[in-house]
């Protein structure tokens, strides 16, 4: 038999809170099909988890890849953020630093991540979440898509992490 509130129960998404899933100590360059809160009637923004994000950053279109460069503070170790996929879609979002690849993450399709800013319902959970470990000194990191056919990904919550 099964006693309400005792296992089987999907865990509820972090539930946010206002400022979150904005960037923190993260600045970027827009470069090839990038977007963000300043790219006009493109603006990204939207809701995530049922918080209001006034800047996200999108890499890619529907059939180009997109890339722009993380600027960072001195002594950041870490980049956490959370990262979606394009609905019905894969990604692989290489991150390098002057050249040399950091690693590459591949986030999961996000059915809110459709259509045109700003995306009303947006859910992220821990599996979107992202941690990359950055060389000592690293200062600007270069993230790029890396498949046209499927180059759509958003970030969510950049943070600079020091440790």
């Amino acid at each position: 038999s099964h006693v309400p509130g005792e296992g089987g129960e999907t865990p509820a998404p972090p539930s946010g809170e206002a400022g979150e899933y904005e960037p923190q100590g993260v600045t970027w360059t827009l470069g090839e099909k990038a977007y963000d809160n300043t790219s006009g009637n493109n603006a990204q923004t939207g809701t995530v988890n049922g918080v209001s994000v006034a800047n996200m950053l999108k890499l890619g279109t529907g059939s180009l890849t997109g890339d722009a460069v993380l600027h960072v503070a001195e002594g950041t170790a870490k980049l956490g953020f959370y990262c979606v996929a394009w609905k019905n879609n894969t990604a692989s979002v290489r991150f390098s630093v002057d050249g040399t690849e950091i690693t590459t993450i591949t986030p999961a399709a996000n059915v809110g991540a459709a259509g045109n800013p700003p995306y009303a319902s947006i859910t992220v959970t821990e599996s979107d979440y992202f941690e990359v470990v950055l060389p000592a000194g690293a200062a600007d990191i270069k993230v790029e898509t890396l498949d046209p056919a499927n180059g759509r990904v958003i970030f969510i919550g950049l943070k600079a992490i020091a440790e």
